[in-house]
């Protein structure tokens, strides 16, 4: 549909504006129809003044630049500024200058350009949306005679009300109403749609209306809603889309474009944290940042959310080339501004990180590059220490040489307790952090999580992948629980636990409650499209050598404390005990770290878990948890696979 108006028609309506409310003042005024002489000289001069200054306002604020018939807050807001703006210049102008007397009658009383500036702002904002309601008529109409592509949206906030000037502007498609649990929106209409009434009601309105297409548009929704409203289109056939969550959206990555379907950490989404990023953006604007792993799927996103906040420079630093090219490409396309380089490098190599180091100066560093893969590290020991542990202790002394402003290493909840070479690596290397901060406490931190959806060690892919084939999905225990949060969300909490200098040196993300691994693989297959235990077979095969049934996040020694709005804990060494611990542990791995390369891997093994397993010095021991293995190790029998 072709516009009726275009901007030269809106200048001439608002010459004709500004002369229909210049007359109406001087009516309101002295009340009356009939003008006399002196009053139309009046109306003369007012125009002479009000229609330059007013058109002039208007073209520089963009009035006559601007898609009426898709016109929202933006664009309100444009109008009453250009309005307001406009008639602060002209009722200084006529209050100075034109105010006087002529005849016995004032040329331009002083109460007119007030009357003018309030009824040229109602007749300039609805004429202008005045349009805009038309076009959204129109498409109604047009679209609702077919009901070809009924569309409800769940949630009349603020979201669902971008989502429909979305759908509106594209013509697509007919809204047939929002679906809303707040009892003082239900039967009240939301930009001209009704909201049709709560999303118990989900069911029953998608039938009534034909709907072919249901929107979630509730990013605070967690992952109970979602799941729940997700079950209730499927039962009508519908797959649902939704848009980004909370996380997302703090990031500035909310678009009314960017609707896909239900995926899994929509489903474990958690009640949202709400985060203030001000001091993460004061930290990384302007700053040269180093990110270790940066071809991984958490360094990758530590990159990108890096760029946002415009870094002088990012470094990115790993050893896969084809994984480091692909974010790279990424960078250049979403974030060209952003100066970045390429190093390929083991983070083992000392020289090569070195002259990294000297060329680019870089202030504060991300370590997120390690061997995750838990079974695969229990055959290769020395490849764990050398990777996880010498890697570290290579940054650390290149931090301390080069005076870096921060180093953050990302750990992992397997480096509690550990029963596995993964973990026990993982906690070496944490010990030498710590023992590290208590000479530049400010100078480096850890950050401890559990599991990401859809990383590359994440069980996600796997279970993917065994769904597409056709099944069965293995587990190795019907009774194994994990912590899971995603991506975007373990990322923005790095980057808020590395501006908390102050709190301590070991930081710990919420990660809510843990989540039974088996439930996460049904909902993966009902999000194929599929029945659990009908279409897709699930199996158990047995606990794999160095897992666990259950993650910890913390050892019994260590006293953690909620902060910022309770989405990190932050755990503190200062006391005396706490500092003899951490530089005996640290001493011991520095020891194992210089005399590995002579010893057989089962003595490395053994000094590993006598250097996680060192007592605490008041005699409180970390606890133990038999059925997690940590005193008596898991004896692996040949699995035999049953099913649910």
């Amino acid at each position: 549909m072709k516009p009726l108006f275009r901007n030269r028609h809106f200048l001439a309506l608002d010459i004709l504006a500004i002369l229909i409310t210049t007359i109406a003042s001087y009516i309101v005024r002295f009340e009356t129809l009939q003008l006399t002489r002196d009053l139309w000289q009046g109306v003369v001069l007012y125009l002479s003044i009000a229609i330059p200054i007013r058109l002039g306002i208007f073209y520089l604020h963009g009035m006559y630049a601007r898609y009426w018939a898709a016109a929202g807050q933006t664009e309100l807001l444009a109008a009453a500024s250009a309005c307001a703006f406009s008639s602060l210049i002209i009722i200084w102008v006529v209050l100075i200058f034109t105010t006087g007397y002529a005849a016995g009658g004032q040329f331009i009383p002083r109460s007119i350009p007030f009357i003018e500036a309030a009824l040229n702002a109602i007749v300039v904002v609805a004429m202008r949306f005045s349009l805009r309601l038309y076009y959204s008529y129109h498409r109604r109409r047009t679209n609702g005679s077919t009901q070809q592509h009924s569309t409800l949206i769940v949630g009349a906030g603020q979201t669902g009300i971008q989502v429909l000037d979305a759908l509106q502007q594209k013509g697509e498609f007919f809204v047939a109403g929002f679906l809303d649990d707040d009892p003082h929106k239900i039967g009240t209409m939301v930009r001209g749609v009704r909201v049709l009434g709560s999303t118990d009601e989900l069911q029953q309105q998608v039938l009534a209306w034909r709907v072919k297409r249901v929107i979630i548009a509730i990013p605070s929704a967690s992952g109970k809603v979602i799941r729940h409203l997700a079950d209730q289109c499927r039962r009508t056939g519908i797959e649902p889309q939704i848009m980004p969550g909370m996380y997302e959206l703090a990031l500035g990555k909310f678009s009314a474009n960017n609707l896909r379907p239900v995926q899994i950490d929509d489903l474990l989404r958690r009640v949202p944290i709400h985060l203030d990023v001000t001091d993460i953006q004061q930290q990384l604007a302007g700053a040269r940042v180093l990110i270790t792993g940066a071809g991984g799927s958490i360094g990758m996103e530590l990159v990108r959310q890096v760029a946002r906040w415009k870094p002088a420079a990012l470094i990115l630093v790993g050893h896969g080339e084809n994984s480091l090219f692909a974010i790279s490409q990424r960078l250049r396309s979403e974030f060209p501004q952003v100066a970045h380089h390429v190093v390929l490098a083991d983070v083992r190599d000392r020289q090569t990180l070195q002259k990294t180091f000297t060329a680019h100066r870089p202030q504060i560093v991300f370590h997120a590059a390690a061997h995750k893969h838990v079974p695969m590290l229990e055959t290769n020991v020395l490849e764990a220490l050398s990777n996880n542990v010498l890697g570290t202790k290579t940054l650390i002394d290149l931090c301390n040489e080069f005076s870096v402003q921060r180093m953050v290493m990302l750990s992992t909840d397997k480096a509690v307790n550990p029963t596995s070479v993964m973990g026990m690596s993982k906690r070496s290397a944490e010990l030498l952090m710590l023992h590290a901060a208590q000479q530049q406490p400010r100078r480096f931190a850890v950050v401890r999580f559990g599991n990401v959806l859809g990383s590359r060690g994440s069980v996600v892919p796997i279970f993917q992948q065994q769904i597409a084939n056709g099944g069965p999905i293995t587990l190795t225990s019907f009774a194994m629980q994990r912590f899971f949060m995603s991506i975007p969300e373990a990322a923005l909490l790095v980057l808020k636990a590395s501006v908390l200098v102050e709190a301590g040196p070991l930081f710990v993300l919420n990660m809510g409650e843990p989540v039974c691994v088996l439930d996460l693989a049904r909902d993966l297959v009902r999000l194929s499209g599929l029945a659990p235990d009908q279409d897709i077979e699930i199996i158990e095969i047995g606990v794999r050598p160095g897992e666990k049934l259950n993650e910890e996040l913390f050892w019994a020694y260590e006293q953690q404390t909620l902060i910022e709005a309770a989405a990190v804990f932050s755990v503190n060494f200062e006391d005396q005990h706490g500092r003899r611990f951490v530089t005996d542990s640290a001493e011991s791995v520095l020891q194992l770290l210089h005399s590995a390369q002579t010893l057989p891997e089962s003595e490395v093994r053994q000094r590993l878990v006598n250097i996680v397993n060192m007592p605490y010095p008041t005699n409180q021991q970390p606890q133990t948890h038999p059925q997690n293995g940590a005193d008596h190790p898991v004896q692996h029998a040949q699995p035999v696979p049953r099913t649910v």
